[in-house]
């Protein structure tokens, strides 16, 4: 089983509308409720890869209420540590081709929630040889939560990724204690070293510091594929040319793929080809985080992945 770990998780709501009226009234009937946020997002397509799939985080109110119920109804188990704030709703209104988001700040976990959450690992891991962070810290986390658990799952010989950005991504990426998987841009590496990284120095740069230790990097580069370190060897995946229908969530779908493959203990190049081929097929859905599983060999077998 594969433990996903969601912060700040929330509901999010989507509103598709013909047209929208600033300073008047919209009225739409096409609304979709769904249970969101990073982690989950890896879970849904977990599940479809065949994967058994635990979700944990922070859940409060009626909309957490509301994502248990979500997860129950799709067969996937739920972990949460319940808090005392409300979960928050995330809301994207689709108009005239465009994407307008509000997106909620979310509730402040206090320190005795925090406390509660760490004091439960052994229980919400339970059963879980892999374990995914994905997202944001909401209010009253610092990064030093992620390290408890990443810290955490070495000392249990736990597989554990990372998928997060900023300052928190930097941090993970500068403590002691390394996560195996990450799954940066050029941007964020950019960002976290303080120069320009490109597809010219990504050698150099994915095998010295910080990054040396971390066993699995999958540096994203859109359509033109990735470069991905996996151990001491590094691979160049290039992925078919496709029409996009929807990009986002194509990262969780990559993650969700390599874990995949992890748990199954498939090759450095079949983890490579299931994380890319999961990505695209994303990028070909409607849904977030949702792929098609009948266009899976075909795309798989367009993957190209070389030694670099």
């Amino acid at each position: 089983m594969i433990l996903t770990i969601t912060a700040n998780p929330s509901v999010d709501i989507s509103y598709q509308l013909d047209q929208l009226n600033i300073d008047g009234v919209s009225r739409t009937e096409k609304v979709l409720k769904t249970a969101g946020g990073k982690g989950l997002n890896v879970g849904n397509v977990l599940q479809t890869l065949g994967a058994d799939v635990a979700h944990s985080g922070f859940i409060g109110g009626a909309l957490g209420e509301f994502i248990k119920e979500t997860l129950a109804e799709k067969g996937q188990e739920a972990r949460f540590v319940e808090i005392e704030g409300a979960t928050r709703n995330c809301i994207a209104i689709l108009h005239e081709g465009k994407q307008t988001e509000i997106l909620e700040k979310g509730p402040e976990i206090t320190q005795e929630e925090k406390d509660k959450f760490i004091a439960s690992l052994d229980k919400i891991t339970d059963g879980c040889d892999i374990l995914n962070i994905s997202g944001s810290l909401p209010k009253g986390l610092d990064v030093d939560f992620y390290q408890t658990i990443i810290k955490y799952a070495k000392d249990n010989n736990k597989f554990i990724s990372v998928d997060t950005s900023g300052k928190t991504l930097e941090s993970v990426i500068k403590s002691d204690i390394k996560p195996d998987l990450i799954k940066p841009n050029e941007t964020e590496l950019s960002d976290v070293l303080g120069f320009e990284v490109n597809k010219d120095n990504l050698n150099e740069v994915l095998f010295d510091e910080p990054f040396k230790s971390i066993n699995t990097i999958i540096v994203s580069l859109g359509k033109d594929g990735a470069v991905v370190k996996i151990k001491d060897k590094l691979y160049k995946a290039s992925v078919p040319v496709v029409e996009a229908i929807n990009p986002v969530g194509s990262g969780d779908s990559s993650v969700a793929g390599a874990l995949y493959a992890i748990e199954k203990q498939m090759s450095d190049v079949d983890v490579i080809k299931t994380s890319m081929t999961c990505g695209l097929l994303n990028v070909l859905n409607p849904q977030t985080a949702t792929i098609n599983m009948d266009d899976f060999v075909k795309y798989f077998d367009q993957i190209k992945v070389e030694e670099i």
